[in-house]
């Protein structure tokens, strides 16, 4: 079958990619966090940085148009929040309208895939 042909073109055959950054860090609301943290490389999110990416999964579920079957992420702290709160959204069964974070929100594991990036430079 040719590339270019009409069957290769249709949904089945294409993969959408969605790139999102990290929640808001702590770091950047309260700078003399850095100043006692046993790991200051790697900040964790503010609630409202966790409420933000649970918002922003919600609107990805329900406005994005195709689903999302694996998320990928790197091994920062902040990143693996964001994702976490992201995938509970996607994943999550009648999570209602109130639902601002992953707390107390029932998932559905089948939903789809999560792994940790690890970069060798």
């Amino acid at each position: 079958m040719d590339a270019s042909s009409p069957e290769n073109n249709d949904a089945k055959h294409q993969q959408n990619v969605v790139v999102m950054r990290h929640g808001d860090r702590i770091d950047n609301v309260e700078p003399s966090w850095i100043t006692t943290a046993t790991r200051p490389w790697d900040p964790p999110l503010v609630e409202e940085g966790l409420s933000r990416a649970f918002r922003t999964g919600q609107r990805l579920k329900t406005k994005l148009g195709f689903p999302i079957h694996r998320v990928f992420v790197s091994p920062f702290l902040r990143c693996i929040q964001t994702a976490y709160e992201v995938v509970t959204a996607l994943s999550a069964v009648n999570d209602g309208p109130d639902a601002v974070c992953c707390h107390g929100v029932a998932i559905d594991p089948t939903k789809l895939k999560a792994g940790v990036l690890f970069f060798r430079f």
